[in-house]
C-alpha cells in the first residue's frame, strides 16, 4: 500500500490553530478529535471549526474555547493575545511605556501557566493513542528545548505561558490526534515564511522571527523566508514546533499525487491569504509502481 504523506505549505506563516484547522479541512473529524481530547483536557472545552473563505479560497477557521481560560484562542500568536495588541498600539504611539505591564497581568489572570514536566505527565497518562502521544510529546519537547536555551533554564522547569494555556495545549495535542486519525507518518514541508520587525510579549519587545522560532530553526533544516512587507510575526513557536516535532523534511517542491487538500486560516489579516495548506497524498514514484 502506498505510503501516506502530509505536505505542509506556509507562505503566510503557521500557528497551532491554523494547522489544526487545515487538518480538519483535510478530513480529520472535529467531533472525533474533540472526543479524544476529552480523555486529556481536564476542563470543559469546545472546538468550533468555522467554514471560512478568503480570496475565493475556502477552508476552516478554528476557535478553541476553554471554560475559565479567558475565552477562545485568538489564533494570533503564542505570545501575543488581545491585550498584547492593545499594548503594542500604545507603545507604537508613544503614549505610555507601562500600560503593557498591567495588560499582561490582566491576561495572566485568565491563562494558567504550566511547566513542561507537568504537560508531558498529562499527555503520558492520558487515554489518547500511543502514536498521538508520541507526536504531542515530540512537539512539546522541541519547543521546550528552544525555550530553555533562550531563557537559560532547565528543560523540565520551562514554564509555558501562552503556549501553556489550555487552548494552545489543545492546538498541539489536537494536531497530534488529527495526524494520527489521518494515518500519515511521513511529513514534508516547504519553506516557511515569517514577517519582520518586532512584537511585544510578556518579556517586552522581541524581534521577528521570535527567539524560540530561531532556536528551533538552528538544527531543523527548515528554511525561513523573511517577508519584509509584513511587519509582524507569522510563524509562532507552536507552528514551527509542530512541523519540527513531526520530523518534517524540507522539500521546496514535492512529487506528490494529492488525494485531499486542506486550508487552515488564521485570525490575523496581513493582506494575504493567511492560510496554511496541507496536502495528503502519496509519492509520485509510489503511485506509479
Amino acid at each position: 500500500m502506498p505510503e501516506k504523506i502530509l505536505y505542509f505549505e506556509a507562505p503566510d506563516g503557521i500557528s497551532g490553530d491554523m494547522t489544526l484547522g487545515a487538518l480538519i479541512d483535510l478530513g480529520a473529524d472535529a467531533g472525533e478529535i474533540k472526543h479524544e481530547l476529552g480523555k486529556f483536557v481536564p476542563e470543559p472545552f469546545d472546538l468550533a471549526a468555522h467554514p471560512f473563505a478568503r480570496n475565493g479560497i475556502r477552508g476552516i477557521n478554528l476557535d478553541v474555547i476553554v471554560e475559565g481560560d479567558g475565552g477562545s484562542n485568538s489564533g494570533l500568536s503564542d505570545h501575543v493575545h488581545e491585550y498584547d495588541f492593545k499594548a503594542a498600539e500604545t507603545v507604537r504611539l508613544g503614549l505610555a511605556d507601562h500600560v503593557h505591564e498591567y495588560q499582561f497581568e490582566d491576561r495572566d489572570h485568565h491563562h494558567e501557566h504550566r511547566r513542561y514536566r507537568d504537560i508531558t505527565a498529562m499527555i503520558r497518562v492520558s487515554g489518547i493513542s500511543e502514536r498521538a502521544k508520541r507526536y504531542a510529546l515530540n512537539i512539546f519537547s522541541v519547543i521546550a528545548d528552544a525555550e530553555a536555551a533562550v531563557h537559560g533554564t532547565c528543560k523540565d522547569e520551562v514554564a509555558f505561558h501562552e503556549v501553556g494555556a489550555m487552548d494552545s495545549i489543545i492546538d498541539i495535542v489536537g494536531t497530534a490526534i488529527a495526524v494520527d486519525l489521518i494515518g500519515a507518518e511521513t511529513f514534508f514541508c516547504a519553506a516557511l515564511h515569517d514577517g519582520s520587525g518586532q512584537i511585544i510579549c510578556r518579556h517586552g519587545l522581541i524581534p521577528v522571527p521570535v527567539p524560540a522560532v530561531m532556536e528551533m530553526a538552528k538544527d531543523a533544516r527548515l528554511p525561513i523566508i523573511i517577508d519584509d512587507d509584513v511587519k509582524t510575526e507569522m510563524i509562532t513557536p507552536t507552528g514551527f514546533g509542530i512541523v519540527k516535532g513531526l520530523g518534517a523534511v524540507f522539500a521546496p517542491s514535492l512529487g506528490i499525487v494529492p488525494e485531499k487538500v486542506g486550508y487552515g486560516f488564521g485570525k490575523r489579516d496581513t493582506g494575504r491569504l493567511g492560510a496554511v495548506r496541507i496536502t495528503l497524498g502519496t509519492a509520485y514514484q509510489e503511485a506509479n509502481r
